[in-house]
């Protein structure tokens, strides 16, 4: 919603009530020291914000319906700021001319305010009491501001007042083309239906042959009218056309017929060679009769459509359908819908909206083509800018924007799912030192201690048995389980090889818990493997090392780049897992020294170990963590006693 709407209100409210209650208002709804510009875009929501605060500041039995109301009359009162006055003064002899043609004035401003996004309104209903209006819109409760709107256009401009009306809580229909309402509007309109009447009684009169054929002209007795044929009038519009309540083309104009000479129209269904682009309703039998007093903009394909199954979901089918277009293959025609009752169609009395020569030279066309009775040759001779041909080519340039907008989208979608892929194989502050331009070798670092601990499957031959895609099946499994304990912990998933899974703490983010988190993830590891089964209820059993140390981590090379460790913990790590049993997390001497600095973790020793390479070494198996009891009140006054 643009700023002139609340440039509008806050001018009017300021000279009315004051400018403190204005901006008490704007503080409440978060506004506070904002200076609204008339072309700038705010949200829809803050007409009702505004209103709302507005029934708590003042009071006094107010509804925010009330307020809406109050909100639409400023808009027209300050109309005449902006150059609006005029425009609406001329828009019909009567108010029912400017319901009629409002949706002429939102396209005047249009053009000024080019993301408008404008509702429609047309004549449902007239007599000599008011009239039923058809309201469609993309915003919820905007039925009281419509009022306010319309109440004081009467009021000023047609001298007249119209009745409150019970305006809608909810819309009549709620679909693709918007919310829908249906409002009373209670009003004198006998001069209206008179004259209305006046006019279909001539017309009357003269289908009868009884008057003109009363006149006399030099003494001779003037013969009537005759009826117009269907052929004389696709004369005076070569770019019309007829058509059936099933939307069936039975006739259309001599120039129409000729763009179409490769697809004949006669027969053919209009949807399938036609948009409705003004106004924004769907093409049906039911819509069209409806808008026989609303100017109508059509959109003919010269080619036949084709459409692409398979293009972004994200994008419109009408936006995937219309970009596909070159632009020589469509022609707009603007006009009107009559019905005719005696030939059961409804038909189409237009004329193309064509800009110059060189468009009419890209459809085939001549200057002699179009009527004289229009403006269409004048505007190709002087090159005018039809609005409502700049409006679609404004819309084009919106739907490519849409366009990039998803592509836009979908590249941040992707490029997140790429992160995600790249930090599980490289941590994220690595992997940004290496976008940066970072050589990989100056990623490598020491670490004064880190903790490392290696896990593997240790029945893997029972778990193959079958087939190689059920051993990899099971792995997956496995190594999907254990990568959701390490999601709960501090540490680090380094990488698997065949089937072990290495883990550290406190490395590539230092920390001084790093022996805390890994025996709890090892602890957590046998938890989980105890409810794992795979391949028909076979159990999966697991062996775990774990020991503390010093080490290097880096990344090393530039094809494959993993993140790696090196160093002697690495090996003791590893041997600490080979030299394990089923079932056990076997924790190095320094591993379990480091440990007792934390509460709650329950070891026994092991004893000594022969380890290749190493040695004879003192090792301890990590049984289980069982938090440490907090102590009451009541148990340190017993301490005390």
């Amino acid at each position: 919603m643009y700023g002139i709407i609340f440039v509008t209100i806050g001018s009017v409210v300021q000279a009315e009530y004051g400018t403190d209650l204005w901006f008490s208002l704007l503080e409440k709804v978060g506004y506070r020291n904002i200076i609204f510009c008339t072309h700038s875009v705010y949200p829809d929501d803050l007409v009702a914000n505004l209103a709302n605060a507005a029934v708590t500041e003042i009071g006094n039995g107010l509804t925010v319906k009330d307020v809406l109301m109050y909100f639409g009359r400023c808009f027209i009162r300050a109309a005449g700021t902006f150059g609006y006055e005029k425009f609406i003064k001329r828009c019909g002899r009567f108010f029912c001319d400017f319901l009629s043609g409002i949706d002429s004035v939102h396209l005047h401003m249009k053009y000024t305010y080019p993301k408008m996004d404008n509702p429609f309104i047309y004549i449902l209903e007239e007599d000599e009491n008011g009239v039923v209006i058809h309201y469609r819109t993309s915003r919820s409760g905007f039925p009281p501001f419509l009022y306010g709107i319309l109440d004081q256009v009467a009021k000023d401009f047609y001298d007249l007042r119209i009745s409150t009306p019970l305006l809608p809580d909810k819309p009549n229909e709620n679909n693709e083309e918007g919310l829908k309402y249906q409002i009373r509007l209670n009003f004198d309109n006998r001069n209206y239906m008179a004259c209305k009447a006046m006019e279909n009684g001539a017309i009357a009169l003269e289908r009868k042959g009884n008057f003109l054929g009363n006149l006399k002209c030099n003494n001779k007795q003037q013969k009537p009218l005759t009826e117009l044929s269907s052929g004389i009038l696709l004369q005076l519009f070569p770019f019309s056309m007829v058509f059936r309540s099933d939307l069936k083309i039975i006739s259309v104009g001599y120039q129409l017929k000729q763009l179409f000479s490769r697809r004949k129209l006669i027969g053919q269904s209009l949807l399938e060679v036609a948009r409705l682009r003004r106004p924004r309703l769907n093409l049906s039998w039911e819509n069209l009769v409806t808008l026989q007093r609303v100017a109508c903009e059509l959109e003919m394909m010269l080619v036949a459509q084709t459409t692409d199954e398979n293009s972004l979901s994200k994008v419109s089918r009408t936006t995937s359908y219309r970009s596909k277009r070159a632009e020589p293959n469509y022609l707009l025609l603007r006009g009107e819908m009559r019905h005719v009752k005696d030939w059961q169609a409804i038909i189409y009395l237009c004329n193309p909206l064509i800009d110059n020569i060189d468009d009419l030279s890209e459809l085939g066309l001549t200057l002699s083509d179009l009527s004289l009775h229009g403006h269409g040759r004048e505007m190709v001779m002087t090159g005018q800018q039809h609005n409502s041909r700049l409006e679609d080519l404004y819309e084009r340039a919106e739907e490519k924007a849409n366009q990039l907008q998803v592509t836009h989208e979908l590249l941040d979608e992707w490029k997140m799912r790429g992160d995600e892929l790249l930090y599980s194989m490289i941590p994220q502050s690595i992997a940004e030192s290496l976008r940066r331009g970072q050589e990989p070798v100056d990623t490598c670092e020491t670490f004064e201690c880190v903790t490392i601990s290696f896990v593997e499957m240790t029945n893997m031959d029972d778990l193959m048995t079958k087939s190689a895609l059920e051993a990899v099946s099971c792995m997956n499994a496995v190594f999907s389980a254990l990568d959701k304990v390490i999601d709960q912990h501090n540490v680090y998933k380094v990488e698997t090889i065949g089937n072990v899974y290495m883990v550290v703490g406190g490395a590539p983010t230092k920390n001084e818990t790093h022996i805390k988190d890994v025996c709890m993830v090892a602890i957590g590891f046998c938890d989980v493997m105890d409810e794992l089964s795979v391949n028909n209820d076979t159990r999966v059993r697991i062996r775990i090392g774990v020991h503390s140390g010093p080490a290097v981590a880096g990344v090393l090379g530039r094809k494959m780049p993993r993140y790696c460790f090196f160093g002697d913990t690495v090996n003791t790590a590893a041997r600490m897992q080979t030299t394990s049993l089923p079932g056990k997390i076997q924790i190095s001497r320094v591993a379990y020294n480091l440990l007792q600095c934390f509460d709650g973790f329950i070891c026994e020793p092991r004893g000594i170990v022969m380890v290749k390479g190493k040695g004879e070494m003192e090792t301890h198996w990590l049984l289980r963590y069982q938090p440490p009891q907090k102590k009451s009140s009541f148990d340190d006054e017993s301490d005390s006693l």
